[in-house]
């Protein structure tokens, strides 16, 4: 086990659930004031989303049931869908492109919702095909938190903000994913922390034996 990678994979989960909980105030109050908390939401919808890859390559480096290759390959088109996902994000909120959240989802908020379906499925699937180092409580979130995604991104493909999959899908996007990512991280870094005394105990153990 990369140890390092597994590290990463905290910081990043950390920071998600940080943007994630910083995301789910800021919608409120934008729905409740307006502007400035709409564009605040939507940097903080950037940051957990780039806080996953991270996230992504340390779930891979801890391993699941699915044979190497096909592992790979999802964890390289999710970790691709995440970062065009935030090269869109930006464009956005730079106001490059824009996202018509009160009609079904076209062009670049169209290609933004599909993105994010396969986000939402490399959650869901990997979550429920990790090995047993991930507790049944993270793995159950994380299930939630993906299918969320999905559910809320085909309703923004059909109908947009006020569709009701985007309403219902929400909650595992904005409630259930940071609290995911929180836990997730904790188990990462518990993960690290093992690996880096059994590194020690070897490395102390080769040195007293070297010694006598």
């Amino acid at each position: 086990m990369n140890r390092y990678r597994v590290l990463a994979g905290a910081s990043g989960a950390t920071w998600a659930a940080i943007a994630g909980a910083i995301a789910l105030v800021a919608i409120g109050l934008f729905f409740w004031i307006g502007q400035p908390f709409g564009t605040i939401n939507d940097i903080a919808l950037l940051v957990m989303t780039l806080s996953l890859g991270p996230v992504m390559l340390a779930h891979y480096e801890l391993g699941g049931v699915v044979p190497l290759w096909p592992a790979r390959l999802s964890l390289a088109g999710a970790v691709a869908a995440a970062g065009a996902w935030s090269v869109m994000q930006l464009a956005m909120i730079l106001g490059l492109v824009t996202f018509d959240y009160d009609r079904a989802a076209t062009g670049a908020f169209a290609a933004s919702s599909v993105l994010q379906v396969v986000i939402g499925l490399w959650i869901a699937g990997a979550s429920l095909l990790a090995g047993r180092w991930l507790p049944v409580a993270v793995r159950l979130l994380g299930v939630v938190a993906g299918t969320g995604t999905v559910v809320m991104s085909i309703g923004l493909l059909l109908g947009g903000l006020n569709h009701p999959l985007t309403y219902t899908g929400g909650i595992g996007y904005q409630v259930v994913l940071p609290i995911w990512a929180f836990l997730l991280g904790r188990v990462f870094q518990a993960r690290a922390n093992e690996a880096g005394s059994a590194r020690g105990f070897a490395e102390a153990s080769a040195q007293g034996r070297a010694g006598g």
